[in-house]
């Protein structure tokens, strides 16, 4: 995609956005810069983004994270930010019961959206032609790839917006 549909694509998504998921991505966003960790609150609110549209799993895996304690939710957020690479920063997040690496990488991406993406089986079957889930492994090829196909000076989660929506539209998901 040019620079072009990159923006138009990215603004089709915004606009398919709710207001209830965008405060999420700001509010998890700020509270990891802010605070350095998440608490088990705002890491309940990241597992509704992401599987909103799949109650029973999203409230089960809400239930296994809160089984844990509260300080654990914290340290292990907090400590996922440490390391440089992006594969033992998810591998630490997932240790958190009810965190898979999808999941992990709506943390990342609300954290920082110059760098990180949301990555699922639909940026793989998008990105790699590949229909099949995401896997911790792919995520260093995940966000190289969309650092190749960025036509300027967009950040990694306005580029992954746009491949998605497209896919959505191609694919009559909307």
């Amino acid at each position: 995609m040019d620079a072009d549909e990159i923006e138009t694509y990215s603004e089709g998504y915004d606009d398919g956005y709710s207001e209830e998921h965008h405060n999420i991505e700001e509010e998890v966003g700020a509270s990891l810069n802010e605070n350095g960790h998440l608490t088990q609150d705002e890491l309940a609110s990241v597992v509704k983004w992401k599987l909103d549209n799949q109650p029973g799993r999203r409230d089960r895996y809400i239930k296994m994270m809160r089984s844990t304690p509260e300080e654990f939710v914290q340290q292990v957020t907090g400590a996922a930010l440490l390391p440089e690479d992006p594969k033992i920063r998810l591998q630490t997040l997932s240790s958190i019961p009810g965190i898979g690496d999808a999941t992990a990488t709506v943390v990342l991406a609300f954290y920082d959206p110059t760098t990180y993406a949301v990555g699922d089986r639909y940026m793989i079957d998008v990105l790699f032609g590949e229909d099949r889930g995401f896997r911790r492994s792919d995520y260093n090829d995940l966000l190289e790839e969309l650092r190749d196909r960025n036509p300027g000076d967009f950040d990694l989660r306005t580029i992954e917006k746009a491949y998605y929506r497209r896919y959505q539209e191609q694919n009559d998901i909307v």
